[in-house]
């Protein structure tokens, strides 16, 4: 597993702007631009479900961050551990997670390469009922080979303000 802080060097895999569904199924606004952000937290996570809290503990320091209180990274670090199991359950290589944080508000970006006869990926029942709640935005997405999702989460003090 390897953290890369990203510094103005590109990173394998970026896909640019990406419009998100809202997780109750309507639309919203494209996320903003991830690859022209310094900032940007990258992480390769092997596809076994013991790499999970890595993936989870990194989405906590993003919320951290973003100045989400206690509930908030609960629910940042359960809705990226579905989002991420969901991709590990059809690949069998790394996922590449990309975090930026922008003002009280975490984006997360996780895609990995579709395992050869797996699935499309898909949240279901329980999952995708979490995910909803504790979200702003989130999407699931598959273009050809190449897997994704995205997900959006503001702290309840940035939306308020």
């Amino acid at each position: 597993m390897r953290l890369l802080a990203r510094g103005g060097v590109s990173v394998v895999g970026a896909t640019g702007n990406t419009a998100l569904v809202n997780g109750r199924g309507g639309t919203d606004e494209a996320a903003p631009r991830v690859e022209d952000d310094y900032d940007e937290v990258c992480l390769l996570v092997p596809p076994r479900t013991s790499h999970l809290r890595a993936a989870r503990l990194v989405a906590a320091e993003a919320g951290g961050q973003a100045g989400f209180d206690r509930n908030e990274l609960d629910d940042l670090r359960v809705a990226v551990g579905e989002l991420c199991y969901t991709l590990m359950d059809a690949t069998d290589q790394r996922l590449l997670l990309r975090l930026v944080v922008r003002g009280g508000r975490v984006i997360v970006r996780g895609s990995a390469p579709k395992r050869r006869g797996a699935a499309a990926p898909r949240l279901a029942g329980v999952s995708a009922l979490i995910v909803d709640a504790v979200t702003d935005h989130h999407a699931l997405a598959v273009d050809g080979e190449r897997m994704s999702f995205v997900l959006v989460k503001s702290a309840a003090s940035a939306v308020s303000a």
